[in-house]
């Protein structure tokens, strides 16, 4: 599994990119509890559920099932006009 990051979340995980070859999250909610785990600095911001996630290039607001060869981004919300 190869998890993204952008803008300010790589700054707190330190890292552009991560490569999960084993245990990776079964889904969303799982997800969070690993990155709150590994990055204890984005645990307000996952609790606050201010995070989006794009699995395979797709904005997506559930809590899908996740699958080892999927690409998930991890990036804020995004402002603009």
């Amino acid at each position: 599994m190869k998890i993204k990051y952008f803008a300010w979340i790589k700054d707190i995980t330190k890292k552009d990119v991560e490569i999960l070859n084993s245990n990776y999250p079964k889904n969303i909610e799982e997800l969070k509890k690993y990155l709150t785990l590994m990055y204890p600095s984005l645990e307000k911001h996952i609790s606050k559920d201010i995070l989006r996630y794009a699995i395979n290039m797709e904005y997506n607001s559930k809590n899908p099932s996740l699958q080892e060869n999927d690409e998930i981004a991890v990036f804020p919300p995004v402002s603009g006009g």
